[in-house]
């Protein structure tokens, strides 16, 4: 291959790449909202407990920030995208017209057990429909605990998920063990409770 040929084909590569990044949809930032008013897009960030499953292709751009989003797999972009993924500091935006559900509503049949913050690597999944209503109805229904700030023996992120009714999203909480007690605590509301030794079975315990 000559110079001429090499130079019409990086000239073709470099053109195809700048295509692809310009099909992305502009964003801009109005209201607390990520908006396009040509298309008429609008999405409001999510809380910090929801996670996307898997991440898709990228689809919005916010130049300000140098911040691209993209799709939710299995999901209508229109209506849910995401940061790229990293752990439990990964946000998603929805539209008004998407259903955020509670945990509860969620209606969880597994929970991964997983530890790291940017990489997540699941050591436990918890399947006992029994076991996950239980720990379902003591967060939202338990009395409040205050979270200890310091010395947990360890802590893991727990990630609920719905295989029926919410397959592209994980609702997540954070396990600690402490002196105290065993509790489940939302980073986002801040709201803790103890749960004793409902995961026993399937968190061995920490404590020296």
């Amino acid at each position: 291959m000559n110079k001429f040929t090499k130079g019409v084909c990086l000239g073709i590569a470099l053109l195809s790449l700048a295509s692809c990044s310009g099909t992305l949809v502009n964003l801009k930032y109005q209201d607390g909202q990520m908006i396009n008013k040509r298309l008429g897009l609008a999405y409001t960030p999510a809380p910090t407990n929801y996670e996307p499953v898997s991440v898709g292709e990228a689809y919005g751009y916010y130049e300000k920030s140098d911040m691209t989003l993209y799709e939710i797999k299995g999901l209508d972009p229109k209506d849910w995208l995401t940061q790229s993924y990293a752990g439990s500091a990964t946000t998603i935006f929805y539209s008004d017209d998407a259903v955020l559900p509670t945990l509860a509503e969620l209606e969880p049949n597994k929970i991964f057990v997983t530890e790291g913050e940017s990489v997540t690597i699941s050591i436990v999944t918890v399947n006992d429909q029994a076991v996950i209503d239980n720990i379902v109805d003591t967060f939202e229904n338990g009395t409040y605990a205050e979270w200890p700030l310091i010395d947990a023996y360890k802590t893991y992120e727990l990630k609920f998920y719905s295989e029926e009714k919410y397959p592209h999203i994980y609702y997540n909480l954070t396990y600690g063990e402490f002196a105290e007690g065993t509790f489940l605590y939302d980073r986002n509301t801040k709201h803790s409770v103890m749960i004793g030794d409902a995961l026993a079975d399937f968190i061995p315990s920490a404590k020296p």
